[in-house]
């Protein structure tokens, strides 16, 4: 026998048993591929009874269900998979049955919808009022004026998400990823975001109140002018942010990292400010009377202008800080850290009621002038 017939007959052998994997692999598959079918066809079935929201609330389930990976006869590397036990879920179904959430998007109130794949569907107006939507995938979806009043979103991807103009209010996104949503317009009142990532994310235009954002990094985030009264900022990265002008009234900042912030002629009053970082942040002009500033690192802050009347400074470290024209009448001062004589000349006081801490010794010699000496040298 010839070379060329042999290399014939084996080049058959090799196609016979390519062809023979090929069929057992496609096989498994399609007997998988028809188990989801028929659970889906059973979703459909449902939404033409009164079951209809059991039918609905099994979307989630179907839609993570794997089979073999398809195979592609001219694909080794499919075979293999799909021979190998490789799973895959089957993408054609999931998009059916979000066609079914988007046909159905105004009914959806107080569903358990955990887990489902919408990603990149239409669901302007939609109604998840209450509903139960963790581990959601939203990312590229349009949300825009849907009510999503109550609903559990934690661990949801809202990637790019369109939310403008939705009702978040006493929603829970503990966790989620917002990078790159729009929450143009929003309610966030009694919202909690706590924990979640948010980068370039849009806020313009929405209405907080109570609105929880511990441990969030907000680093350079742009909240110029916005009223943020009453929210929660614990623990939370705001490095780099612009708050020029922002209403922060009552709101609870403790522990954040503040450094390089842009707090001009923000209202922080009777804010907590506890154990902040505020390193060379922007207070020019801020309202901070009545603020908790204990223990708040204040190096090099610029707080020329602002107004610190009856606020509590214990524990604060002064350092560098800019005091120019810096009202301190009834504050707490007296047990600051690394107060200078130049700061307080700076500052504007109140004789009767000032202390000073005990390495500061200042002396009156009328209403309003006074010699400071310090033994700090």
């Amino acid at each position: 026998m010839s070379a060329v017939k042999i290399m014939f007959h084996g080049l058959l052998i090799l196609m016979g048993i390519h062809t023979a994997i090929y069929l057992v692999v496609t096989q498994d598959f399609e007997a998988r591929q028809n188990v989801v079918e028929y659970h889906a066809s059973r979703v459909f079935y449902f939404l033409n009874t009164p079951g209809v929201k059991q039918g609905i609330e099994q979307i989630p389930k179907i839609q993570s269900m794997e089979g073999p990976v398809r195979p592609d006869f001219w694909s080794y590397a499919s075979l293999l998979d799909s021979l190998s036990g490789k799973q895959a879920s089957f993408p054609e179904i999931v998009d059916q049955l979000k066609t079914i959430i988007v046909v159905y998007k105004n009914t959806l109130e107080n569903y358990d919808l955990h887990q489902i794949d919408l990603q990149g569907s239409a669901l302007e107006n939609a109604n998840f009022k209450s509903a139960d939507l963790n581990h959601a995938n939203f990312q590229d979806a349009v949300l825009s004026q849907a009510n999503l009043n109550g609903a559990n979103l934690s661990k949801t991807n809202l990637k790019n998400a369109d939310l403008a103009r939705a009702d978040l209010s006493g929603a829970n996104f503990r966790n989620s990823r917002l990078i790159g949503a729009d929450l143009s317009g929003t309610n966030l009142s009694q919202t909690d975001f706590s924990g979640a990532t948010i980068k370039d994310t849009k806020f313009a235009q929405a209405t907080f109140s109570n609105t929880n954002f511990s441990k969030v990094d907000l680093s350079g985030s742009d909240f110029n002018q916005m009223d943020l009264n009453n929210v929660i900022m614990m623990e939370t990265n705001l490095r780099g942010a612009d708050f020029s002008r922002v209403n922060l009234q009552k709101s609870d900042l403790s522990q954040s990292d503040l450094r390089k912030i842009n707090l001009f002629a923000a209202n922080l009053e009777q804010s907590r400010l506890v154990e902040v970082n505020l390193d060379e942040g922007d207070l020019r002009g801020a309202k901070l009377a009545g603020a908790d500033l204990s223990e708040a690192d204040l190096y090099k802050a610029n707080l020329s202008g602002a107004d610190l009347s009856g606020s509590n400074l214990t524990g604060a470290n002064f350092s560098g800080a800019d005091l120019n024209g810096t009202t301190l009448y009834n504050a707490k001062i007296n047990e600051v850290e690394n107060l200078s004589c130049e700061q307080i000349e700076a500052a504007i006081l109140d004789r009767k009621t000032t202390e000073f801490p005990d390495y500061i010794t200042l002396s009156w010699t009328s209403e309003e002038a006074f010699t400071c000496k310090s033994s700090l040298g």
